[in-house]
């Protein structure tokens, strides 16, 4: 078996499905991949892989000595796991899961007295690329957020500050979970008056710095500063993205033109498939031999809205994009 780049998909899919650390060999023990030991290209594959993994592994012939097996152990099963999933999504040009470091500050801004540390570190992570926007994404975590607003906290909003400016929050799933409560506490406080307690307008300049983010991506009406009611997609909003049923209207050099929803999604992975690989994305053009004709048109868009929007990082817009398509 040959495993040139479009196969490798199918495969990771495949050993995913039907391994992946979800299958105990022994005691303890979990196949992560199974590979027929006559498979030398697959195996070889494999162990490449794993040699990039940073967790514990071994391997070894199952009793009939038909299969090679790479397993952990019960310690590392986790990591194993989401190490398959995230070169699953790296394969495929996908959104990446968020890894397990990462979720523990999530976690920590989501329970600490001190929110804002934990935060700071996420933005860190995002300025060094390695989180993109829309980190925080699981409806629940939003809402637990949004819940520890009414306590009004300063160091919470200080915290959620850092997080909007870094569109950390995934704004889908923000729209869902915000209520006109969190809009008016938010109006309230901007409203205040100046405080002589520094603590107090520090929360004041966070909250105002957080509205105007949320104004920005038509979360906030800016005509009666209450939740927008009028759009479903802030992204789509924000972008300018239109879309018709499973089409998608992307206008590029003023010419509007319908592209299927899957096409254009496919195109952006394509596109964060190269990023992924450590192309810059200014390298990418419409003369790419991996470049089809079917994509190109879509791909013009994407530059567009890439180029013209120098503040975000590509692998961010690409996250907007994409998130812009679902309804």
């Amino acid at each position: 078996m040959s495993f040139a780049a479009p196969d490798l998909p199918d495969f990771l899919e495949a050993q995913r499905r039907d391994f992946g650390g979800k299958i105990e060999v022994a005691a303890g023990l979990w196949a992560v991949f199974a590979v027929p030991a006559t498979e030398a290209a697959a195996n070889r594959l494999v162990r490449d892989l794993l040699a990039r993994a940073d967790f514990p592994h071994a391997e070894g012939l199952t009793e009939d000595d038909q299969l090679n097996l790479y397993y952990v152990d019960d310690a590392h099963r986790p990591a194993a796991m989401h190490w398959l999933d995230d070169r699953l999504a790296l394969a495929r040009g996908e959104i990446r899961p968020v890894a397990p470091e990462h979720q523990r500050l999530i976690e920590e801004i989501r329970s600490s007295e001190r929110p804002h540390r934990a935060a700071r570190a996420l933005a860190e992570a995002h300025e060094q690329g390695e989180v993109t926007a829309g980190t925080i994404r699981d409806a629940a975590t939003v809402r637990a957020l949004l819940d520890r607003l009414h306590a009004r906290e300063p160091l919470l909003f200080a915290a959620l500050q850092t997080l909007f400016e870094h569109h950390l929050i995934d704004l889908v799933v923000l729209l869902r979970q915000l209520i006109n409560e969190d809009v008016a506490l938010c109006n309230e406080i901007v409203k205040s008056g100046l405080s002589t307690n520094p603590f107090l307008q520090s929360r004041q300049d966070a909250t105002a710095a957080i509205r105007n983010v949320l104004l920005r991506f038509h979360v906030i009406n800016p005509l009666d500063q209450h939740k927008n009611i009028s759009i479903k997609n802030p992204y789509a909003a924000f972008l300018g993205l239109a879309l018709e049923g499973d089409q998608i209207l992307l206008s590029v050099d003023a010419i509007k033109t319908a592209v299927p929803h899957d096409r254009f999604v496919a195109t952006l992975q394509a596109v964060r498939r190269r990023l992924y690989a450590g192309e810059p994305f200014d390298s990418i053009d419409t003369q790419a031999p991996w470049m089809t004709e079917t994509i190109a048109h879509p791909f013009r868009f994407i530059r567009q809205q890439v180029t013209s929007r120098s503040e975000f990082a590509a692998l961010d817009t690409l996250y907007m994009l994409e998130r812009a398509t679902e309804g």
